[in-house]
Formats: structure tokens, sequence, C-alpha cells
């Protein structure tokens, strides 16, 4: 009989579920991982439900950096952002062939191993938005001299672009805020970032403005017009370059 372990849809969740699905010695045929957030269950499967525990997750993440290296690391961690129901079993099967060889490194490049290739897939899905946001995202200063910026992306890819602002806005408190997903992440000057739960935010508070912002989201507006050339204006063009789903938390696009 095979044993589905349900796990959170989350980084954790699914190193969770990787942890205990390897510790439970069924056997890996025997054995497959899904995210909680499915409906569908299988016939003639037990369904074991697992806590997320960071102690677990940390360790399987830790194993697979020393045993499979940084690359393998990194797949695993941005296939875990995409919302694609297969992606858990996917990163099961990885981490057990990476573990199965003598050279875990080369792991990631046996494209021809179904669950591989699906992982590299998301991965590339999940960096080419991380990536898009880290050019789209726009930061307003909070009284306070608090720098809040909102996102609404497909892809759970917070924590992954958060360690580029705690590198270039180090000397500055700010917050970023997935709505959709109702996560923070939050970085005070000169110290770690983490990750909060959004429900601790005022969202209030989020609404009002330092006394400079209104000028400097004035003068960026002014600056974005300023550039445009009437007779080239392409909205076609540029719903390609900057799709319209990232419009609404961008300053430009504000009235």
């Amino acid at each position: 009989m095979m044993t589905v372990f349900l796990c959170e849809d989350s980084l954790d969740g699914i190193l969770t579920g990787v942890y205990e699905a390897w510790d439970s010695r069924l056997g890996h045929r025997n054995v497959k991982l899904k995210t909680d957030t499915e409906d569908t269950m299988e016939l003639f499967c037990e369904y074991r439900t697992v806590s997320t525990e960071l102690e677990k997750a940390e360790k399987v993440l830790r194993t697979v950096r020393c045993r499979m290296g940084v690359k393998a690391e990194e797949a695993v961690c941005y296939a875990a952002a995409c919302p694609d129901e297969r992606k858990a079993d996917a990163i099961y099967r990885l981490i057990v062939l990476g573990l199965s060889m003598r050279d875990g490194r080369k792991a990631v490049n046996c494209l021809q191993d179904p669950s591989v290739l699906l992982v590299e897939q998301l991965r590339y899905k999940a960096w080419h938005e991380a990536e898009r946001m880290l050019g789209f995202l726009r930061f307003e200063e909070l009284p306070g001299a608090i720098l809040y910026a909102r996102m609404e992306p497909p892809y759970a890819v917070l924590s992954l672009i958060a360690p580029h602002f705690a590198d270039r806005l180090r000397q500055e408190n700010w917050i970023i805020h997935d709505v959709g997903r109702g996560q923070i992440a939050v970085h005070r000057k000169d110290s770690p970032w983490f990750l909060a739960d959004a429900r601790m935010l005022d969202l209030r508070q989020m609404e009002r403005r330092s006394d400079a912002e209104a000028e400097f989201q004035s003068l960026w507006r002014a600056f974005c017009k300023s550039i445009a050339i009437e007779e080239r204006r392409n909205p076609r063009c540029q719903q390609n370059l900057l799709p319209l789903r990232f419009r609404p938390c961008m300053t430009e696009f504000q009235q």
C-alpha cells in the first residue's frame, strides 16, 4: 500500500515531509509526498499528515547542501515556491537520487529523470519571477523612516528576494508584504531579516506616508512621463515588458 505524506505547502513543510518519508523506512517506492492544499485523495493509500518542524527542515536542507551542492539546494528552494501539486514528490525524488549517487552534485543534471526535470522547470519559473520582482518592487516611506513595499506574485518568492534587499538596503528598516499569502519579510537596520505573519501588521499604519513621500512619488511620476515619447507609445509592447499584474503595486501607475 502506498503511504502519502501530506505536508504544508512551503519549503519548510516539504522538507519536513522529506524527513518523515525517509525516516519512515517504508521504502522510497512505497511513499509519496503531497501538499495539504490538494483535495483529491487516491484509493488504496494511507495518508499521514506531517506537522512542519523547522529543525527537521534545516537538517534536510543542510544535507542537500553538503552532499548535493549549492545548485541542488537552490533548485529545491526555488521549486518549492511554485504552485504545482507535483513539486513535493519531485523534490523528494531528487533528494533520494542525489543521496544515492557517489557524487550527489550530478543529480541536478540528470534531466532524463522526470522528477529532476520537473524540479528544474519549476526552479526556472520561480527564478524568473523573483528576478522580475527585484525590478518591479516599489518601496514607499512610512512615518518613522520605514520602507514598505507590497507585492502579489503568483509564486512564493518572498523568501527568495528578501536576502537581496537585506544586502542592498542594510542600513534601512523595511517591510515587504506578500498580500496574497499573508506573509511579510521584516528587516531592522544592521540586523538579519525574518519572515512573519502579516496579521501582526496594522494595515491602517501601512496606509500612512512620510511627509516627503508624496513629493518623491510626484517627482517619480513626472520623470516617467517626461522620458516617454508619445509618438512611440506602444501599449502592447509595454505589456510584454511590464505585465499588467505588477502595476497595482507600482508607484508610477498609481493615481
